[in-house]
């Protein structure tokens, strides 16, 4: 998907006006997206302005230096062709054309890829592509084993409840110890496929945890018994144990989410875990997946997750397709919202009806008012 239209709606206030005659006129209006300044952070109401292509952030023409007297078609920010330079471009890499296997040159119509190792393989030395996403070489490799702490597991209730909630709830312990096994094997493997370590939690290594302060947008706050479920929920999860799900895979859809058994109305599925970085420094990231964390307004200050080095089970949940008529309606069955919790913004994935034993969990990436795209998903 375009990290370009990455960045999410919001009915955040800016962190400063200068002007008082423009903060009156304003107390009318509802605040639109890109209507801020990203260089002197003042209202741009009636001023030439002009919109970065790439980071979506918006300047006055006479904040540019050197100063710009004509709107340009296609514009992009000092910030971001500075960034272009970082990331390699992936056209110019020699790509080996020696089997992985057998060491013998490949054809390019009889070649496959392996994303883990990153080699390539004759179709015959790949091994079953329909059983496994990985060459054969990798699938025999056994991943790295989670720290399991069969403990937590009591934490969870033993029956399923009868009636919507209005709140939070724990899901259901999968009582079966074999089927309980097989789910969470079912998440190691996923991650190892794909190179990532599980972790359940956010990851700060590129920017500090105090960047995600909440004061900069105003989120719903997780308080009282959601609070308290939650947290009660991330002690089981941190060891790999979460709601009755299992990990697929299949050739056309990639890894998917299914039910193993019943799942009541807004019960915890996940929380979004992965690295935390700056919007502005991943608007040439090549992830396929990515999370709007924080929305400021700017893209310096945003936040997104990105579930490349390090990930959990929200990375294999499904996306629907709302570019189709109805298609929310019919398959949406988790939702996802960004909270404030304790003064940090999280995103916690949870069911939003009931869901049947066999249903594939689907979310909306546009919740609240994303611009992903999202016509390639089933």
């Amino acid at each position: 998907m375009s990290t370009q239209s990455m960045k999410e709606q919001s009915n955040t206030q800016p962190i400063s006006i200068f002007d008082p005659k423009e903060e009156k006129k304003l107390e009318l209006q509802k605040f639109k997206k890109n209507k801020v300044c990203a260089e002197c952070k003042s209202w741009i109401i009636r001023q030439k302005s002009i919109g970065c292509g790439i980071c979506e952030d918006v300047y006055h023409l006479s904040c540019m230096r050197p100063r710009l007297t004509r709107k340009p078609k296609k514009w992009t920010c000092t910030h971001c062709l500075e960034l272009k330079n970082t990331f390699p471009d992936t056209n110019e890499l020699e790509v080996d054309t020696l089997c992985g296997r057998c060491q013998k040159h490949v054809q390019s119509d009889d070649e496959e890829f392996c994303s883990k190792c990153s080699k390539i393989f004759h179709s015959k030395c790949y091994g079953p592509k329909k059983v496994a996403p990985i060459c054969i070489l990798c699938e025999q490799q056994k991943p790295p084993k989670i720290k399991q702490n069969k403990n937590s597991v009591q934490f969870l209730p033993l029956k399923i409840p009868q009636k919507n909630q209005n709140s939070f709830i724990l899901p259901c312990c999968i009582y079966d110890d074999t089927l309980r096994k097989k789910c969470f094997n079912s998440i190691q493997y996923a991650l190892y496929c794909q190179n990532i370590s599980f972790n359940d939690d956010l990851v700060y290594e590129s920017i500090s945890k105090q960047e995600n302060n909440v004061a900069l947008e105003k989120l719903e706050p997780l308080i009282g018994k959601d609070l308290d479920t939650f947290k009660k929920y991330k002690q089981v999860t941190k060891h790999g144990y979460y709601a009755p799900v299992i990990v697929e895979y299949n050739i056309d859809q990639g890894f998917y989410v299914k039910a193993v058994q019943p799942i009541a109305n807004n019960t915890l599925i996940c929380e979004y875990a992965g690295e935390v970085f700056r919007f502005a420094d991943q608007v040439y990231s090549t992830s396929d997946s990515m999370m709007s964390l924080l929305e400021t307004n700017f893209a310096a200050t945003s936040l997104v997750i990105i579930p490349q080095k390090y990930g959990n089970l929200a990375k294999y949940l499904s996306g629907i397709n709302n570019t189709k008529k109805n298609s929310k309606k019919q398959q949406q069955n988790v939702k996802s919202q960004r909270f404030n919790v304790e003064g940090e913004s999280r995103v916690i994935l949870f069911s939003c009806r009931e869901i049947r034993t066999g249903e594939v969990l689907y979310y909306d990436y546009n919740e609240g008012g994303f611009n992903y795209n999202t016509r390639y998903f089933v």
